[in-house]
């Protein structure tokens, strides 16, 4: 059987506004794309723990994880890396962003902003998602 990695995302939301980087032209694969949080489970890593560590890493808040919002498979840059990738919705508790070396910008933007980038579309299933979700959120609820 062959092996496969297992990526994990972090969807953040602050005040419905959601954090998007711009990964550092240095990455190795996807160099100057706009994402959220992303990363790979270490050895025997829980993935909401993996989530937790990922966000401190590249962005220095605390957050709390929600619920998974998305999963799927792909291959990172070949064949040689397939991936599993589960997506967790996030809500933002404390600090100010503080970027690490594999992200060079940040902004927040709207679910509306996010469903409509051109940059972001690789990762619109993600922002629907959460969208669908909330539509079923009383709006008198808070997250």
């Amino acid at each position: 059987m062959k092996q496969f990695y297992v990526a994990i995302g972090a969807l953040i939301e602050k005040e419905n506004r959601f954090l998007v980087l711009k990964r550092s032209p240095e990455k190795d694969v996807g160099g100057n794309l706009w994402e959220f949080i992303t990363g790979r489970l270490e050895e025997e890593e829980e993935p909401t723990i993996g989530v937790l560590r990922e966000v401190k890493e590249e962005v220095n808040l605390d957050v709390e994880i929600i619920m998974p919002i998305h999963t799927t498979f792909f291959y990172r840059g070949s064949k040689d890396f397939p991936m599993v990738f589960i997506v967790y919705w996030c809500r933002y508790l404390q600090g100010e962003v503080k970027l690490s070396w594999e992200h060079n910008e940040y902004n927040w933007i709207t679910l509306e902003e996010a469903i409509s980038s051109e940059e972001l579309n690789i990762f619109r299933k993600v922002f629907i998602n959460v969208k669908k979700l909330k539509s079923y959120i009383p709006s008198n609820f808070k997250l």
